[in-house]
């Protein structure tokens, strides 16, 4: 099968990590590896740094498909882990480099993706406001990303499997529990209010 030019660049950028710091690497260095033009690169990409996106969007969106419930959030979360833990290099050198924010946003726009849903469903039923729901998810998107960036800070030593518990065991409940703060009483609710 022909790989388009997008992939081409993605297998090119991981090969060059393994060598040299993402930092280190143009988009000079990797149309000579592909044999593509500059043109044909800024096609699909406007630097490295949406190029190192693409592959993380692209590749992390299949390992969480059909992960977006209380019952399997968890493993949507552990799925995103044990696939930056086989793509170290990547992640390591994204981290490094002057590009850190896009691993970090990644994670976040991720994991938002994913408790997002979460949030919706265990709130069926109750009354919160969008801006509510919206800020929990946001909450727990925050405080799990830091947990991912030190793993990634320290060496990426940890079991994912043994982070996902320990996140899962601290936060089992808590959706419920914040929803129920913000839950409006039935005589209280204005129904002409936004969200």
């Amino acid at each position: 099968m022909l790989k388009n030019s997008k992939e081409m660049c993605a297998e090119s950028l991981k090969k060059m990590l393994e060598k040299k710091a993402l930092d280190h690497i143009t988009v000079k260095d990797i149309v000579e590896d592909c044999n593509i033009s500059r043109q044909a690169f800024y096609y699909h990409f406007k630097d490295i740094y949406d190029l190192v996106e693409w592959i993380l969007l692209e590749e992390v969106s299949t390992a969480l498909a059909n992960n977006r419930n209380i019952d399997t959030w968890q493993q949507g979360y552990c799925h995103v882990l044990m696939w930056m833990r086989d793509n170290k290099i990547l992640i390591i050198n994204t981290y490094r480099s002057n590009g850190h924010e896009y691993l970090e946003t990644f994670m976040y726009n991720i994991l938002f993706d994913v408790i997002y849903p979460v949030v919706e469903e265990q709130a069926n039923g109750m009354s919160v406001r969008n801006k509510h729901k919206k800020f929990i998810a946001h909450f727990y998107s925050l405080a799990i990303v830091a947990m991912g960036l030190d793993w990634v800070r320290t060496g990426m030593k940890e079991d994912p499997e043994e982070i996902v518990e320990q996140v899962a065991a601290l936060v089992k409940g808590d959706f419920k529990k914040a929803l129920n703060k913000y839950a409006k009483q039935p005589d209280c609710i204005d129904t002409n209010a936004p969200g």
